[in-house]
């Protein structure tokens, strides 16, 4: 049996009664910081993605977590309208109560002189980095 439980904010007394739950025999209990994808979140936003976005989203984590905006414009592919989806899906899924709201968008533009030059996903190098949820979420090994 799994049981997740998304506590925001608890009060002491709340936390305490939590805390002597999951003290129970054969208990197991692991903690996800709401600020953090997991492979589960990652597949759920994914599924949610319209088609295109969920190209661009694949092609940057078989890109070790960045593509260039040449490789994603290729044979003729376009942009304009996809990118945004990525916001707009975290947005919502948080609204209504999938996401937690310190999750962060998985995916930033790069843009010089005005033009997009690559997607990335933050946090390389940190435990902020979704690149690995994304990877396990996707279904995807670490050579694909």
């Amino acid at each position: 049996m799994k049981i997740t439980i998304t506590v925001e904010n608890p009060t002491p007394e709340a936390l305490e009664k939590l805390l002597a739950l999951a003290a129970m025999p054969a208990a197991v209990v692991t903690a996800v910081p709401d600020d953090r994808w997991t492979a589960e979140r990652a597949r759920s936003y994914y599924e949610r993605l319209p088609p295109r976005a969920q190209q661009i989203l694949l092609q940057v984590v078989e890109g070790q977590g960045e593509c260039a905006a040449d490789e994603l414009k290729a044979n003729g592919r376009n942009l304009r309208g996809s990118t945004g989806a990525f916001r707009r899906v975290l947005t919502e899924g948080k609204r209504i109560g999938l996401w937690p709201d310190a999750l962060p968008v998985p995916l930033v533009s790069h843009i010089v002189g005005g033009q997009l030059k690559k997607l990335e996903m933050p946090g390389r190098d940190t435990e902020h980095y979704a690149l690995p949820d994304f990877r396990e979420g996707l279904g995807l090994q670490n050579g694909r």
